[in-house]
């Protein structure tokens, strides 16, 4: 590719990106475009260093790391401003020269499973719950069980947040998908710790209204005290009527 420049970034600029310091490949012509008074444009980059592995496949490995940065740069960014199935697009790229980083394919499950993409979504999150450094990512597991419940799969969503409440998240939302969870999979009531401290309180503050205890009801004339017969309508000592 005899019109292929290259150009290294600003020490400063991969520091902030957390990019290596390696020379990127850009098309003659293509550089004024990318490298402009308002910045570096990223996508157009990456663009250019996916045109350069196309020819030069040998290279990826050299430039996996930095394709990789840059594809979850962009697939954030594009993500945070609702763009999912264009931030699932560059996560996918990432992942097609990397796919042991966990890292894109959870934040590519999430844009998928935003973008409405349920299918796709549960396939990469079933990937990633059999990877063990993803048991203490709840960030990742709590979206994937919503989708399992939503997507009628109970079992796992509840296997999901039974074990994510061991962390004992302090969000409500997460607390009711757990109870749904468990609802659907047909196991009994259960209360979230705020529902049950609060039915403690309730209980605490409740008046009793159990009456004292009584012995056998006794009749006695309310006018001289004797005491009356069952029954009776008038008293038998002073004639009082009852």
């Amino acid at each position: 590719m005899p019109n292929i420049q290259f150009f290294a970034l600003a020490e400063s600029v991969c520091k902030k990106l957390n990019l290596p310091p390696i020379p990127f490949p850009v098309r003659k012509g293509r550089d004024e475009i990318i490298f402009n008074p308002q910045g570096v444009a990223l996508d157009l980059l990456l663009d250019e260093l996916e045109q350069y592995l196309i020819e030069k496949p040998e290279e990826k490995i050299f430039y996996k790391d930095a394709f990789s940065r840059l594809a979850a740069i962009e697939g954030i960014r594009l993500g945070e401003e609702g763009f999912h199935d264009h931030a699932a697009h560059y996560f996918e790229l990432g992942l097609a020269l990397d796919p042991a980083n966990l890292a894109l394919r959870s934040n590519y499950a999430l844009s998928l499973q935003s973008a409405g993409r349920k299918e796709e979504a549960m396939r990469q999150y079933r990937f990633l719950l059999q990877q063990p450094v993803i048991s203490g990512q709840c960030l990742v597991l709590i979206p994937a069980a919503r989708l399992f419940l939503d997507c009628g799969d109970p079992v796992t969503a509840h296997q999901i947040v039974k074990h994510c409440a061991s962390f004992m998240p302090v969000d409500n939302e997460f607390w009711d998908l757990f109870a749904e969870a468990r609802q659907r999979c047909g196991i009994k009531r259960w209360m979230a710790p705020r529902q049950k401290q609060q039915e403690i309180m309730r209980q605490a503050t409740a008046p009793d209204y159990k009456s004292a205890p009584t012995g056998k009801k006794k009749n006695f004339c309310p006018a001289c005290g004797n005491r009356l017969k069952p029954g009776a309508r008038f008293c038998g000592g002073c004639g009082h009527a009852l």
